[in-house]
């Protein structure tokens, strides 16, 4: 069987930020309590890997009395940084740069009084932050809400970071034939285009395509979703164990990977592709 990757795969930029800021707090103060707000990855692995070092998730700052809470790369609104500032409770901000620019874009335009339109996953954690940052928001998903959505002229529109980019120029052309006044921000993510690029072009080269990342990633499941749409025979699987025993029948098979799927989970994919 020939294997291949793709050339651009795995953790970006921000996760690997945030999983150091975590590796440090956790170095730096042995003993006491850590904690994540929510998983600091989409990946289960890494998750549970933190978790024995002592990296405790929780769902809510009011589930913790005291220690350290790191924010995940995602990044929160300012009720929950508002929700950190309290007697024996430290934050530590592994928000990724390119969420934190959003956050600005939109504090900004609320600061202006104008209305901000988000595009992304209504049930994302990013968005939710995002979207806290604005008093006149409205968070959309489809061209379908584009085309009904309510607009000014004072209108910003942002995107998830991780949004496709096609998905979000096709939004964003809807929105400025309606209203030609809008200000729209290219506010994606580089790395999350070129993962998929990348994927894409790979697939075409190859008889099947396995994309490695948590179940609860979305930028996998999209990643995984393009591949599909191409019509390649495509799977999405968390780790080696789950390859499928029809990936037997193809002479040739890519890798791709989510942005929160470390390295050594594709190392052990791509091992045991080439045992078969």
């Amino acid at each position: 069987m020939i294997v291949r990757r793709a050339d651009t795969l795995g953790m970006c930029g921000g996760v690997r930020r945030a999983l150091r800021l975590a590796e440090q707090t956790l170095a730096d103060n042995p003993g006491a309590p850590v904690f994540s707000l929510g998983p600091l990855v989409h990946n289960p692995d890494v998750v549970e890997d933190l978790r024995h070092r002592g990296l405790i998730p929780v769902a809510d700052v009011a589930d913790v009395r005291e220690g350290l809470i790191i924010l995940r790369a995602h990044g929160v609104g300012p009720s929950v940084r508002a929700a950190c500032e309290r007697p024996g409770i430290r934050c530590v901000d592994a928000t990724c740069p390119d969420v934190l620019r959003v956050h600005r874009l939109v504090r900004e335009q609320d600061g202006r009084g104008g209305r901000v339109i988000v595009v992304g996953d209504p049930a994302h954690a990013e968005v939710r932050g995002i979207a806290e940052h604005a008093r006149d928001v409205a968070v959309i998903s489809s061209e379908e809400e584009a085309r009904t959505v309510p607009l000014s002229p004072a209108t910003l529109v942002v995107s998830q970071t991780t949004l496709s980019r096609a998905l979000y120029g096709e939004v964003c052309a809807i929105l400025r034939d309606r209203m030609p006044g809008i200000r729209v921000q290219d506010t994606t993510c580089a790395a999350t285009e070129k993962r998929t690029e990348s994927l894409l072009h790979l697939a075409a080269e190859v008889d099947a395509v396995l994309v490695v990342g948590g179940r609860n990633s979305a930028n996998t499941r999209r990643l995984h979703e393009a591949v599909r749409a191409t019509g390649k025979p495509a799977w999405h699987i968390e780790r080696a164990a789950d390859i499928p025993a029809e990936i037997r029948a193809f002479r040739s098979v890519g890798i791709g990977a989510g942005a929160s799927t470390p390295d050594r989970l594709i190392d052990e994919v791509e091992a045991a592709l080439r045992a078969l």
